[in-house]
Order: C-alpha cells, then sequence, then structure tokens
C-alpha cells in the first residue's frame, strides 16, 4: 500500500507496513465515512489485524459502491468491514457505537456536520481521534498564490473547497469540546481529540459498545435493510 506514496517495491511497501504494524497500538474500531474505492478501509483492515478490529465505513449507494462491497468479498475482508449505504447525515445518526478511530473523508463540505454529529452523539471514544485529509484544498485553503499551477478544469472546484475549510478550520478552534491538530503532510491532515477534561462525566464509555464488542447499525448494511 505504500508503494503509492514512498518509492518502495511492492515487497518493501508490505515489509515496511508489517513493520508498522508491530510497532503501533492498535485500535478496536474504526469508522469511516467515504468508502470510495475501499483503498482505506482496506489500510485500517491491514493496520488492526493484532485486535480484529471492526472497521464500518459509510457511502451513498450507486455503482461505485456495488463494485467497492463486491470487492471487499473478493478479498475477503467483509468479516471486519462491514459498509453501510446511505447519506452520511443519517447513517451515521443509526450508528451506536464508539470509535478509536473517525476518519472523515467523503464530501468536505458537509465535515463539519459529519463532526458534529460524532461529538454529539459520543461516537468519538475518549482517548480517540477524528481524522480529517485534504485540509489545504490543494493548497487553496491558504490563498490562490499557493497554487498557481493548479488543473485550470478543477481550480474552481478546489477554490471554493478552500474557502469552506478556512471557514471548517476556524470553527474547529472555537469548538471548547476539541484540542485541534493540523499537520502539514501531503494535502493538509487535521487531527481531533476530546479536550483534556472535557469527556469526565460526559462521556460513558463502556455504554456506548454494543453488547457483543461490534458496533449497531440499524438496517442499511447490506443495502437490502436487513441488519
Amino acid at each position: 500500500m505504500l508503494g503509492s506514496v514512498l518509492p518502495f517495491s511492492p515487497e518493501l511497501a508490505d515489509r515496511v507496513s508489517e513493520y508498522c504494524e508491530k510497532h503501533s497500538e492498535h485500535e478496536s474500531a474504526v469508522l469511516e465515512v467515504g468508502t470510495f474505492t475501499g483503498f482505506s478501509a482496506l489500510a485500517w483492515y491491514e493496520g488492526t489485524k493484532a485486535t480484529q478490529a471492526e472497521i464500518v465505513t459509510l457511502d451513498l449507494p450507486g455503482d461505485m459502491m456495488d463494485k467497492t462491497r463486491e470487492f471487499f468479498k473478493e478479498v475477503g475482508v467483509d468479516d471486519r468491514v462491514k459498509s453501510v449505504v446511505g447519506p452520511a447525515v443519517e447513517t451515521l445518526k443509526e450508528v451506536e457505537s464508539e470509535f478509536d478511530i473517525i476518519f472523515l473523508d467523503a464530501d468536505k463540505q458537509n465535515n463539519g456536520t459529519y463532526l458534529e454529529i460524532c461529538l454529539e452523539k459520543r461516537l468519538l471514544a475518549g482517548d480517540g481521534v477524528v481524522i480529517l485529509d485534504n485540509m489545504f484544498a490543494r493548497g487553496l485553503t491558504m490563498g490562490p498564490e499557493f497554487n498557481p499551477h493548479a488543473d485550470k478544469s478543477r481550480r474552481p472546484f478546489w477554490e471554493a473547497m478552500g474557502v469552506t475549510i478556512r471557514k471548517l478550520n476556524v470553527s474547529f478552534l472555537e469548538d471548547p469540546r476539541i484540542d485541534v491538530l493540523l499537520l502539514p503532510l501531503f494535502d493538509g491532515v487535521t487531527m481531533i481529540k476530546w479536550k483534556e477534561g472535557y469527556v469526565e462525566g460526559k462521556v460513558n464509555g463502556e455504554g456506548k459498545k454494543a453488547v457483543d464488542g461490534k458496533s449497531k447499525v440499524d438496517g442499511k448494511q447490506d443495502g437490502s435493510g436487513k441488519k
């Protein structure tokens, strides 16, 4: 998987992934908003083999989601990767567990709404982290001069996204519930945690775990309304 980021052969990439897995503390539950091709869900699956973490991934219905779910079955990861179909603003409200990692990687303009639902429903574990990517919007979050060579056909989209993300970054900093770290990695990565002392007395971790250790999602898991 690292081959697309670092100049490794597939064999060396597998060894690096194995090294990272052995030198990390593993999570027990991951929530992902935005499935797309399923690449990141596979990364979470590979990175949580030691704990057999459940990965719940949400996305809209359509051909892409259908093909991705078929791919999950084909490569044998559907034992822990649970795909949920529907608008995230609705499906997030049906999730009744808490997660150690929440990855917001869908339509960026709704990240504020997704985060608010996760915080309001206490889906984020007391020591968990929310991760958001593309926070630089190809550099245009900081201003148009930061990417004068952006593709002209896509530039209006990313400029508008940059404006949206700038406002979102301000709202994060003003939220008294959370601590925020924006990292200058790739296209900008934001990490969010509960502010120290906020969770105590407000988040009942055990109460958010499903009895069998699995997340509860009301229907729509297999696209047929079956649980």
